[in-house]
């Protein structure tokens, strides 16, 4: 697994929330870079709304007022279904809870689990990214716009959007995308590139003359947001 991966962390902790962050950002490894943004319970109905579906994970201190009961399903549905994980805590897990986690926290087996809570989750059928105009299955290959629509993808061009995803909105560089979709082989060049994403243009954009969710900048691509 690798790319960029968007984590919020729900605590009242100013400790925690000071802390675990760029904790993840320095020791993510394995090619994925974490990006953990803290807020306080006060905060995170409002923040909740305004990433829905641009979240990849969740941790919830089990300590975070009104409680994970309370919690647990709104961060489950927020993020369709992607893993919310439990800091601390001793009783049963409530619904809408992945699994728990242990505190004191120790960074190393937090990053384990997330990295296999993501992979199991990115591989199932009903994982879907929240993409302008369309919710994007990387499962299935397919793109669902808004009318029902339904647009079949390659497998190359699923994984062109999937990395552009990740990269969180910066310019993803030609040989690094063909680096992570083809992989490293001097037969295919940045011309195989440019030629699977004017045919993805031509299947996502109104007008693939005048882009707005395939964005070519700084010598790369991007996702318009």
């Amino acid at each position: 697994m690798s790319g960029h991966r968007r984590i919020l962390l729900l605590t009242e902790d100013a400790a925690l929330a000071a802390l675990l962050p760029p904790r993840l950002a320095q020791e993510a490894g394995s090619g994925t870079r974490f990006e953990a943004e803290a807020t306080s319970p006060v905060q995170g109905h409002a923040r909740l709304a305004e990433a829905a579906g641009r979240i990849d994970a969740t941790l919830l201190d089990a300590a975070a007022s009104p409680g994970p009961a309370h919690w647990g399903p709104l961060l489950r549905e927020a993020g369709g279904g992607r893993p919310v994980l439990l800091l601390g805590g001793d009783l049963a897990l409530p619904e809408g809870i992945t699994e728990r986690v242990a505190k004191p926290v120790r960074v190393p087996d937090l990053l384990a689990r997330l990295h296999a809570l993501l992979a199991v989750f990115e591989a199932s059928p009903q994982a879907a990214i929240t993409l302008p105009g369309y919710a994007f299955h990387p499962a299935a290959k397919l793109l669902q716009a808004a009318d029902g629509a339904r647009v079949r993808l390659t497998e190359k061009e699923a994984a062109i959007l999937l990395y552009l995803h990740r990269a969180g909105g910066r310019a993803v560089p030609r040989t690094e995308l063909l680096g992570e979709v083809w992989g490293y082989s001097s037969a295919v060049t940045t011309h195989t590139l440019e030629t699977h994403v004017y045919r993805l243009r031509r299947k996502i954009e109104a007008d693939p003359q005048e882009a707005r969710l395939l964005l070519t900048d700084e010598g790369g691509y991007r996702l318009g947001v």
